[in-house]
């Protein structure tokens, strides 16, 4: 069973925001792939959907032989947004195949992986926290790190990884930032959530 109740602490909820929940199948842990398997993704609406929507995903990992990560998007996507994006490919997609792009068909057998694709992409976020990655990191690092965050911003959600931690935040100017830990500054990630299938 996943562990859900810090993220459902971190969520905000509400109108067209949504967050996304995605599976993954990394090399790190599948050594026999040639590459990341292919993501699932599924939209969560609200607080009550988290715990549905992780054993869905869980379940639906567990038909495969690769271990799989779940990751949550650090920040809330505009579902709205996301709609009209769409909107404007299609009509791009419709216009292709007026001038005979005859590949722009298969486009249309798969709107709803392209509504999810839009929705993760950075034109649809509903806010800008920022996803400090720290790898082969030790807890005395990740904790000098928070304390320095903290004299900046507002330290959000803070998660060990398999290689690290990941250390959320509310957005600020990250360059007047001066820590010795080493970190890689994501805008726009994914937080991880856990294993599925543990």
């Amino acid at each position: 069973m996943v562990e859900l109740a810090p993220f459902e602490e971190y969520c905000e909820f509400g109108g067209d925001r949504v967050y996304l929940l995605v599976a993954v199948a990394r090399t790190k842990e599948n050594e026999d792939a040639t590459g990341d398997g292919p993501a699932m993704r599924r939209v969560v609406e609200r607080e009550a959907d988290l715990a549905p929507t992780a054993a869905e995903l869980a379940h639906a990992a567990s038909r495969f032989d690769e271990t799989y990560r779940l990751y949550l998007t650090v920040n809330a996507r505009d579902a709205l947004g996301a709609t009209f994006a769409l909107r404007r490919s299609m009509d791009d997609w419709i216009e292709a195949r007026i001038h005979g792009d005859e590949g722009v068909r298969d486009k249309f057998k798969r709107v709803d992986d392209a509504f999810l694709s839009t929705l993760q992409s950075d034109g649809c976020r509903d806010e800008t926290n920022f996803l400090f990655d720290l790898d082969d990191a030790s807890a005395a690092e990740r904790d000098r790190l928070v304390t320095r965050l903290e004299s900046h911003t507002t330290v959000s959600l803070v998660r060990e990884t398999p290689n690290g931690y990941h250390v959320v935040t509310e957005p600020f100017d990250y360059n007047r930032l001066e820590t010795d830990v080493e970190y890689e500054l994501k805008t726009d990630g994914l937080v991880f959530v856990s294993y599925l299938g543990e």
